[in-house]
């Protein structure tokens, strides 16, 4: 089983491919809902996060637990660079030092069973950090152990994808070809206004918007409005002033 997922993994090289391995061979041997990937190069006070990819993750978690500088920092992922050692954790049994308002979010967006792990890779002088989320049954030891063995393999595969990481990516690209119109009314769906709204506050016809959103959802390669705000959040996120951690 792990010399298939391994062959599997040396052809991948995008974000889009990681996230398709880790549902398809991944999730089915260490069962999860949602997963959090982060890449940061090493320096004297732990690992910076520069990249995280998200496998069916809830984006608007990590607009919320954001620090000032842009940065996404969680107390597991501090656990983890204190001990080296893989962190389970119940939000029903959380560690007394947890954050409230980290705590609040985690609980708002169902993210209960956490089960992380990381490789500090002295090689490469950079650090990768995996946190499954939504993990169902009772977590034990035997979740530590699988971690210790899985985590390796995700992190080799991480890292090649992050080296051959385009810096704009795919949507970024698409959302810069829309008209101003378009874009106008693309933010506009991102902040959850129907098209009998969106007509009103542009000062257009029903049928006008509509035949814009045909257009929008063909330029940006989406097919419903949910995915369209998904993307849009994405895409804010990375591209906000001052906003260190870039999110996939």
């Amino acid at each position: 089983m792990l010399e298939t997922i391994v062959l599997e993994s040396i052809s991948l090289k995008t974000v889009d491919e990681f996230k398709e391995w880790t549902r398809k061979k991944i999730r089915p041997i260490f069962p999860h809902e949602t997963l959090g990937c982060g890449y940061g190069h090493l320096h004297a006070g732990g690992v910076s996060l520069d990249y995280m990819i998200g496998v069916d993750y809830p984006v608007n978690h990590l607009q919320k637990i954001r620090n000032r500088a842009g940065g996404i920092d969680t107390p597991i992922l501090r656990r983890w660079l204190a001990t080296r050692e893989p962190q389970l954790f119940e939000i029903d049994h959380p560690w007394p030092d947890t954050p409230a308002g980290w705590l609040e979010s985690f609980r708002e967006h169902g993210m209960k069973n956490t089960a992380s792990y990381g490789v500090y890779d002295t090689t490469r002088c950079v650090g990768t950090y995996h946190s499954f989320h939504r993990i169902p049954g009772r977590l034990t030891s035997s979740h530590a152990e699988a971690l210790k063995w899985l985590v390796p393999i995700m992190h080799e595969v991480f890292c090649g994808v992050i080296e051959h990481l385009d810096v704009e990516d795919e949507f970024a690209t698409r959302f810069a070809g829309l008209s101003p119109r378009e874009k106008e009314l693309a933010q506009w769906v991102g902040l959850g206004k129907t098209n009998v709204e969106i007509a009103m506050l542009s000062g257009l016809s029903e049928n006008t918007v509509k035949h814009h959103m045909t257009s929008i959802f063909n330029k940006v390669a989406v097919e419903t409005r949910a995915q369209l705000v998904h993307r849009l959040t994405e895409y804010e996120m990375k591209t906000a002033p001052g906003f260190g951690t870039k999110v996939f």
